[in-house]
């Protein structure tokens, strides 16, 4: 039994003996229907119950039976929203104090006790649920929360999921985050991880889950374009060469929208060739006066390290570069085709790197000689496109290389010639963007703005919506 002291003049006491008694009591008449005054329809179930009881316990009954609502003056009630079974735990917990959570109804329970205001058993619910989760289940948990609007449940799986993070990107709840709740969290201060650039790899996890629907989430054309700082220039040898050779590599957060300088190279270079594989970047070839480099070098976000892992077998700056992934190579392999040679000669031949093996292999050559052409895979094919060489300046022709047939064949040429082309695979379709065209009597090559897509089932290309700014030798990717 439990006391509460007056002042000076008195005192008053408290009994919970007595409250528990008075409620105990209560149950037995509404057990045997003893001054109950309404009944509450639960689907096909009805409740004898007593109105002071229950606007006692809630502000949804009191507003129910005191606030002048039609159902005020009734003697049957119905109850809409709320399944039998879980009614009656919750009418058991208004006329005892006691419920039963498990996993089996706590998801039922809490949102019945929501919606008619039992605040208690929403909390009861709330520390079971705290106590079950865990990297597996907190997306879950934290999108039911928001869907129910309990922002006690809501702060605390938010917190649950910043501090392990890394864990919890890694299940498959993670991929079901809708693009708003995704872009919560991963702007939290509080994400606990080692590198912003794993962020970077959760959302195109995210992304990659389903590329169809998620790649223009912005309302974009699923295009992200960089333009190069130093540009190319044409020089008298009718090479084209980079008008200043860099060692910095610098990354774009497409969700804080800003530049960070990530290291640099071994060796400052330019006319490289850059890809992407199992999470790591790969920098391969380019060139510093007038010597060209056959190293790859690979640069690793968690040790923010550069490292020089191998070389292939041919030099080669202003080179072609896309990735492909396959059953057998599921971590994907680096496909680099076309570029210049030490020698100044523009090249035919085609090599594959596997970063398991760490290894560049050859694969049979291209038809025709390319230097600053664009390539891109698609449909279980590689294409080469556009380019230039000496002999035949900027070319309009393209080739594809088929891993069935192991061999390139020609498809259908561009409508223009491009060197300098940018290319990249979208929804089954080949663009082909920018680039310059063909110089006449010594005149500058002109930069292009124009467009192409190339439809591998119809064998043609046609031209599309132009670009805003004319671009040659920039970088494009698919988000």
């Amino acid at each position: 039994m439990a006391y509460a002291a007056g002042g000076s003049g008195g005192g008053s006491s408290f009994s919970d003996r007595h409250a528990r008694l008075l409620l105990a009591q209560i149950n037995r008449l509404r057990v045997g229907q003893s001054f109950c005054d309404v009944r509450l329809e639960v689907g096909r179930e009805e409740f004898s119950v007593h109105r002071l009881v229950l606007a006692a316990s809630s502000p949804y009954f009191a507003a129910l039976f005191a606030g002048g609502m039609k159902e005020s003056g009734r003697d049957v009630v119905r109850i809409a929203g709320v399944e039998a079974n879980i009614f009656q735990m919750l009418l058991d917990f208004i006329y005892t104090g006691i419920v039963s959570v498990g996993e089996h109804n706590v998801q039922e329970l809490i949102v019945a006790a929501d919606m008619l205001q039992l605040s208690e058993v929403v909390e009861l619910c709330c520390e079971f649920l705290k106590g079950r989760i865990d990297p597996l289940n907190c997306i879950g948990f934290f999108q039911f929360s928001e869907q129910i609007a309990c922002h006690d449940l809501l702060d605390f799986t938010e917190s649950y999921i910043h501090a392990h993070f890394l864990e919890v990107q890694a299940g498959e709840e993670f991929l079901a985050l809708t693009k708003e709740q995704l872009v919560k969290i991963l702007r939290s201060e509080d994400l606990c991880i080692e590198d912003e650039y794993q962020v970077f790899l959760a959302a195109m996890q995210w992304i990659l889950k389903d590329l169809g629907r998620r790649r223009n989430t912005d309302g974009d054309t699923g295009l992200f374009f960089v333009q190069c700082k130093g540009g190319y220039t044409r020089l008298q040898g009718g090479r084209w060469t980079d008008s200043r050779a860099l060692s910095c590599v610098e990354r774009f957060d497409t969700f804080s929208h800003y530049w960070t300088t990530v290291s640099s190279l071994h060796q400052a270079r330019s006319g490289l060739g850059v890809a992407v594989v199992g999470g790591m970047v790969y920098a391969i070839g380019g060139e510093k006066d007038s010597m060209i480099f056959d190293c790859t070098e690979c640069y690793d976000p968690v040790s923010k390290q550069w490292t020089i892992v191998a070389s292939m077998n041919h030099p080669r700056c202003g080179l072609g570069v896309c990735t492909c992934y396959g059953a057998i190579y599921a971590l994907g392999l680096i496909y680099v085709v076309g570029g210049i040679s030490h020698e100044g000669v523009e090249l035919r031949s085609f090599e594959v790197y596997d970063p398991i093996s760490k290894r560049w292999s050859e694969l049979p050559p291209m038809g025709t000689r390319r230097a600053y052409l664009g390539v891109a895979a698609l449909n279980d094919c590689i294409y080469a496109v556009g380019g230039w060489n000496e002999s035949q300046d900027a070319l309009a022709t393209v080739e594809r290389y088929s891993f069935e047939e192991e061999k390139w064949s020609d498809v259908a040429p561009m409508k223009m010639p491009r060197a300098g082309v940018c290319a990249v695979a979208v929804n089954g379709l080949l663009y082909a963007l920018g680039g310059r065209a063909s110089s006449h009597d010594f005149a500058a090559p002109v930069t292009s703005d124009s467009v192409e897509v190339y439809n591998s089932y119809t064998d043609s290309w046609i031209e599309t919506a132009n670009m805003i700014t004319s671009r040659c030798e920039g970088g494009v990717a698919v988000l």
